[in-house]
């Protein structure tokens, strides 16, 4: 794990704690320089990370602060998915899966296209979902291009790819692009999931991109849409 991401990770556990309360004001650069022996650059890449998180606020020639958030969906992190029925489950720590399909694929354009591969290349394929214990959360689609990645196990496929994926090789996944909408369950999504063809499914099309910048990952995951909740946090405000 990258030295900042270490940062941001203890930082945040304070702010979740309580050790760091809203309106508080952060450590100055100089401070968190010497606190954890980093350069300022890596310093700025911890505010920024903290930022876009929606844990901080940056006040020109003040400081930063942390922010006043209202509790979230079962206290879920942003930018995750939570359920709406109250229970807690992270499907990033320590995942379950059931894997329904793990093979490789000659992807189509679609695929080639949002990971800049060439007509001719290949990419690991899975399918699986998410566990609660026996009850299925939804319904993923994974796509990895074989020509960075040659040896994905099936039991990586079981828990979580990305995490056996920087602990093998020398990348760090670094941003993700996600695109939201409603869409309409398949015949075998609606086997999987128990639902009947007008329920309306959550999907989440995300696109990862490595810290130099090459494109590793294709995801689409769909969930209920009665039963899980996407928060996140933005810059941007939609049209008013």
């Amino acid at each position: 794990m990258p030295k900042y991401k270490a940062i941001v990770k203890e930082l945040i556990e304070a702010i979740r704690r309580g050790d760091l309360k809203p309106y508080d004001q952060l450590p100055t650069v100089v401070e968190l320089c010497g606190k954890y022996h980093v350069s300022r650059s890596t310093v700025e890449l911890v505010m920024d990370d903290l930022e876009r998180q929606g844990y901080v606020s940056r006040k020109r020639g003040s400081g930063v602060y942390v922010k006043k958030v209202a509790k979230s969906v079962a206290g879920a992190p942003l930018n995750t998915i939570a359920l709406t029925d109250g229970t807690n489950v992270d499907l990033q720590s320590n995942p379950v899966c059931r894997v329904h399909e793990f093979t490789i694929v000659k992807p189509d354009s679609k695929i080639i296209h949002f990971l800049g591969l060439h007509d001719h290349s290949f990419t690991y394929y899975i399918c699986r979902s998410h566990m609660l214990g026996d009850t299925i959360l939804d319904v993923e689609y994974l796509y990895y291009p074989v020509e960075i990645f040659r040896d994905i196990r099936l039991s990586s496929a079981e828990t979580s790819v990305r995490s056996w994926i920087e602990e093998n090789y020398e990348v760090t996944p670094d941003t993700y692009h996600k695109m939201l909408r409603a869409v309409s369950p398949t015949p075998e999504e609606r086997e999987i999931l128990g639902v009947e063809s007008e329920t309306p499914l959550l999907e989440i099309e995300q696109v990862g991109y490595l810290d130099d910048g090459r494109p590793f990952e294709y995801l689409a995951a769909r969930f209920p849409g009665d039963t899980a909740v996407y928060q996140t946090v933005d810059s941007d405000s939609l049209p008013v």
